[in-house]
């Protein structure tokens, strides 16, 4: 999996182009803050800037143009990304060459997944992993990703043939640990590995351990749309890897990014579900899978979807035309 083996240079090269991007386009946009001063019974505006050692003072009239509130509103935001783009590079600088380990595990778990054709059973990587394979196995642009944690997805009822999954991983390095409800995961060659299954009756039954792979998945809720017409990626060497699609994937980032549970993790799931968003618009079948699966999701669903969405502005500042056009659509 060699592809897997330039994550580095790739995401450098991603935060780099940020960079350039960002400066860009703040040497075009005004610099300053709004000051107001009351004068008898008439407010007047000025734009109030540094200029070297120097505050300046401008004034700007009776009323605030709505294109200079939008042009500083826009400054702001891409003020608070470049120290978050310049930090990445910094982190890329200091442990290049660390994340390459990770290629070899995942490469025996894939490789172990598909001769055991646990894809052809249902099952599916989901989380960031499955970000990663999207951009390393379609047209879609880079988007630098750092994670240690694989995410399984396992199919109810299971239907595929015996295989100790426990006990491959163990082989493999890793080991077996549970979570205060029963669940299993698995830690070793600087990884954790996941695996969720969808929740029965809203959480009032534990997990039920799956003999046939010798496996208890933790039980989550609002999984379904994951299962919805799952693609398969060739990882090259017989290898492959079934992930959810990414008109699916994009839905349900930005569903769960409007959870109160996600908090800890709502800007990077809305980061992922915007950037899975630039290539669903550019492929018109893809395009049309998102409004089937549009189409199909209740009230609740549409509008935390539609929450997300209104706050990616302040997490993707150069995303601007991308959400606009997924609000669009998304009506």
């Amino acid at each position: 999996m060699e592809d897997l083996k330039d994550t580095l240079s790739e995401n450098a090269d991603f935060y780099r182009e940020q960079e350039r991007k960002i400066a860009a386009r703040l040497a075009l946009l005004p610099k300053g803050r709004i000051r107001s001063k009351k004068i008898g019974s008439e407010v007047y505006y000025y734009l109030q800037y540094r200029k070297g050692r120097s505050v300046k003072t401008d004034y700007i009239g009776k009323e605030v143009p709505r294109e200079l509130r939008d042009n500083l509103a826009e400054r702001d935001r891409l003020e608070k990304e470049l120290p978050r783009v310049r930090e990445g590079l910094r982190l890329l600088r200091s442990v290049r060459g660390g994340e390459l380990d990770l290629a070899d595990p995942l490469l025996a778990i894939f490789r172990g997944m598909t001769e055991q054709k646990l894809w052809d059973a249902g099952f599916e990587i989901i989380g960031s992993w499955c970000f990663l394979l999207y951009q390393k196995h379609l047209p879609m642009e880079k988007y630098p990703l750092k994670t240690e944690d694989l995410d399984i997805l396992v199919p109810r009822p299971f239907k595929g043939r015996a295989f100790n999954l426990s006990g491959f991983l163990q082989r493999l390095g890793f080991s077996q640990h549970f979570n205060p409800d029963g669940s299993m995961f698995f830690t070793g060659n600087r990884m954790k590995v996941e695996f969720v299954s969808r929740e029965r009756r809203n959480g009032t039954l534990p997990p039920r351990h799956i003999k046939e792979i010798a496996l208890t998945p933790q039980e989550l809720r609002f999984l379904d749309i994951l299962f919805a017409d799952p693609i398969i990626l060739k990882l090259g060497r017989g290898i492959r890897a079934k992930v959810p699609s990414p008109s699916a994937f994009l839905l349900h980032k930005l569903f769960i990014a409007a959870r109160p549970e996600r908090r800890i993790k709502r800007e990077k799931d809305i980061r992922q579900g915007i950037y899975t968003g630039k290539y669903v618009l550019t492929e018109k079948s893809e395009t049309a899978r998102l409004l089937g699966l549009w189409g199909g999701l209740g009230g609740k669903w549409k509008a935390q979807i539609r929450q997300s969405l209104a706050k990616a502005g302040d997490i993707v500042p150069l995303e601007q035309g991308v959400i606009r056009r997924l609000q669009v659509l998304l009506q």
